[in-house]
């Protein structure tokens, strides 16, 4: 027996969607941020390089809300 198998660490099938279903969120977050930076409506104090990694993250978490108010309310 391995330790993996002994720890009980695993990688399956849910944990690779929710792996996937959580970096699509994160590009889409990154990709909001570069489209409202190029058509220049991204204020410029959040433009400045200390603050970009907490933008994208925070439209990141605006995308996964509404991402999950549609899953939860058409379903």
């Amino acid at each position: 027996m391995s330790l993996i198998e002994k720890i009980g660490i695993g990688f399956g099938k849910k944990e690779t969607a929710k792996t996937a279903k959580g970096a699509v969120v994160g590009g889409v977050g990154a990709f909001m941020y570069s489209l409202l930076s190029g058509l220049d409506l991204m204020p410029s104090a959040l433009t400045t390089p200390d603050v970009v990694p907490y933008v994208v993250a925070a439209l990141a978490t605006g995308v996964n809300s509404i991402r999950q108010f549609f899953t939860n309310h058409l379903s």
